[in-house]
């Protein structure tokens, strides 16, 4: 298993290495191949819709886990964790998932296809199988992954840059780990708030995994797919 983690996360690097060696042959400027991966031209707005969107995600999931009492508060204190490090240690691995899985996997494919489904659905599956080994992992959070993985695709392929990407994987797993409490694919990092998700609402929040492993997190990606489709179709109808 531990094999399918290196190859899912070793494949798509080559590809996207693979498309960075065409683009040089064909004599691409640095800020052609910047444009290409998808960081040039920097654009605020989709990085701060991507912070907004994750941020609204997972206030409303905690909201209603708590109407609901799927999970019971244990703790708050602004101590618990340390500000900096979480933004530094989330930043990181948001970039850097949405980089190789999203950036270079999808131009890597781009060399081979044009296909528009080719291009959502195998980094997808990728996606979801890099987690499979997460701790909690089951099969709902598998295809909770595979459906993350559409749903940061979708974000790449349409706004053809990395920021609305990026912003919302950052935020998404910040506000689900660091401020509410949640573990996140399996993983509990520093969090303000401490909490219980409790044994009778696993099927809804994903237990060990987190609400990404939960039906909960299945609706909140299904509702970002749509929300980015409204954001994309509304900023082309402002510029038109």
């Amino acid at each position: 298993m531990v094999i399918i983690k290196i190859l899912g996360n070793l494949i798509p690097a080559l590809f996207g290495l693979y498309a960075i060696r065409k683009w040089r042959k064909n004599h691409f400027t640095r800020t052609e191949i910047g444009q290409k991966i998808g960081f040039r031209p920097f654009s605020l707005y989709q990085l701060v819709s991507g912070l907004l969107l994750g941020a609204f995600v997972f206030t409303t999931i905690f909201l209603v886990a708590i109407k609901l009492e799927l999970i019971e508060i244990i703790s708050f204190s602004w101590t618990n964790g340390n500000f900096i490090t979480a933004i530094l240690m989330f930043s990181a691995g948001a970039i850097g998932e949405e980089l190789i899985f999203r950036s270079f996997f999808i131009n890597g494919l781009k060399e081979f296809t044009k296909s528009k489904i080719v291009l959502l659905l195998v980094p997808a599956i990728f996606f979801s199988l890099v987690h499979i080994m997460n701790s909690g992992s089951t099969l709902l959070s598998s295809f909770s992954a595979f459906i993350g993985g559409l749903m940061y695709g979708y974000a790449f392929i349409r706004t053809e840059k990395l920021w609305l990407p990026v912003g919302l994987h950052f935020s998404w797993n910040f506000f689900q780990s660091f401020i509410y409490g949640f573990p996140v694919s399996g993983y509990i990092k520093q969090r303000l708030f401490e909490i219980n998700i409790k044994e009778e609402s696993q099927l809804w929040l994903g237990g060990d995994y987190g609400p990404e492993g939960g039906l909960l997190g299945i609706v909140a990606r299904f509702t970002v797919i749509v929300l980015i489709w409204i954001l994309i179709k509304n900023t082309a109808g402002n510029k038109g």
